[in-house]
């Protein structure tokens, strides 16, 4: 775990622990450093609203997985 008072490594970590990878990451240093705080937003935002597809799509996943199970049981129960 970073250090609270090595502010770079702190945020290098929450970074990586929210799942951006080396290039994104460094990206996001250089528009902090640059002082592009309206950028660095827009480039979360958009990375937030990648990972919520995903877990859109997996939800979905899981969901006909769940009817498809669901059918399985109910044919199942007329034999």
């Amino acid at each position: 775990m970073a250090h609270a008072g090595d502010r770079i490594a702190v945020i290098t970590e929450n970074l990586t622990d929210a799942g951006l990878d080396k290039k994104s990451i460094e990206e996001c240093l250089k528009l902090l450093d640059e002082k592009k705080y309206t950028a660095l937003q827009k480039y979360l935002a958009a990375y937030r609203r990648k990972l919520l597809d995903s877990v859109h799509k997996c939800n979905k996943q899981i969901d006909c997985l769940d009817y498809f199970t669901y059918q399985l049981k109910k044919s199942e129960e007329l034999l």
